[in-house]
């Protein structure tokens, strides 16, 4: 599905949540509706041949904005219906209700996506989002209920973050079995009261390395409940001078693939077959200064491994096969 996004930054919520700062993160201060209307067109017109496509509002809270804002805002989108699938939304989950959600199906939303970041009270509270677990997990069930596509944001590393909150946030998007999640680990952005509360001590973000093996975890465990992760880590564009602290790398992703590859390679090793991987993947093992297969030597008590590239092999997988090695790495 290709999606338009359109930012929004920071309407409708009702308060600035201490991790925000939407307009580093989105690069927007305001919104001009008549550049969205022309980026709705010009994206209709490229992709007209296609109907498997979105337009999203993402970035403010959509469903708490004035509803004349949102009815503009849909206004745009109308004279495009019959050539796109649907309209998505980001929103709060204290956002959500009947009234709602019949208004976002008269405008044709398909996806609503709910910055949920975590299904444990403690961190709820201690990070002051605002609502409760119960709040989060009603408004999930609602908008899956009523035929929407559901979406979740989770972010790890939240203020009260623990490992059994982290259990306890898995458990609950498991039951509630959205048709998709985004994982951001917390980084500390300047102009925040995260950064006023990490110069002071009160918080702590987590080290790169672990936010990686906390979202691989969290991923893992996620595609095994067949729930999609589209995403993990915020955009890769993120000027570094505009993060105070915290996980942030611009390929966090990949490095989360590379940590889900190594403990499959790990688990499934055969010491007398060759590895087939996909070429790919070459990246994941020779980039960031072949942090992976340094890993993977250093485990498996090796001193270098026989690899065999074949295009027949599916990404994000790999193989052991009795054949002769292309290469040793």
């Amino acid at each position: 599905m290709k999606i338009l996004p359109i930012f929004i930054p920071h309407l409708g919520c009702p308060f600035q949540c201490v991790y925000c700062n939407q307009n580093t993160i989105t690069k927007t201060e305001s919104v001009d509706f008549q550049t969205i209307s022309q980026l709705i067109e010009n994206f209709c017109k490229k992709n007209s041949a296609e109907t498997d496509k979105e337009i999203a509002f993402y970035g403010g809270t959509f469903t708490a904005m004035e509803k004349h804002l949102q009815e503009q805002l849909f206004a745009l989108v109308k004279p495009f219906f019959s050539e796109i699938d649907g309209v998505r939304i980001s929103t709060r989950p204290d956002a959500i209700d009947d009234n709602i959600l019949a208004f976002c199906r008269e405008n044709k939303v398909k996806t609503i996506e709910l910055g949920i970041q975590s299904f444990a009270d403690a961190v709820l509270s201690a990070s002051a989002r605002g609502y409760s677990k119960t709040a989060a997990i009603f408004a999930c069930r609602k908008v899956k209920s009523t035929g929407f596509r559901l979406g979740i944001q989770l972010m790890p590393g939240l203020p009260g973050f623990s490992r059994d909150a982290l259990t306890e946030t898995l458990r609950e998007t498991i039951a509630l079995s959205p048709e998709f999640v985004r994982i951001y680990p917390t980084v500390v952005l300047k102009k925040t009261r995260l950064e006023k509360w990490f110069q002071t001590g009160k918080y702590h973000p987590l080290e790169l390395n672990e936010a990686v093996k906390i979202a691989a975890s969290m991923k893992t465990e996620l595609e095994k409940h067949k729930i999609r992760v589209i995403k993990t880590g915020l955009h890769s564009d993120l000027e570094i001078d505009e993060i105070a602290a915290g996980p942030f790398h611009p390929a966090f992703g990949e490095l989360v693939r590379a940590e889900m590859m190594y403990h499959k390679i790990v688990n499934n090793f055969s010491r007398n077959q060759t590895l087939v991987i996909s070429p790919r993947d070459i990246s994941l093992f020779r980039g960031f200064s072949g942090m992976m297969l340094r890993k993977l030597k250093t485990e498996l008590k090796i001193d270098k491994i026989p690899i065999f590239i074949d295009a027949a092999q599916s990404q994000n997988s790999f193989s052991f096969k009795n054949i002769s090695e292309e290469i040793c790495w």
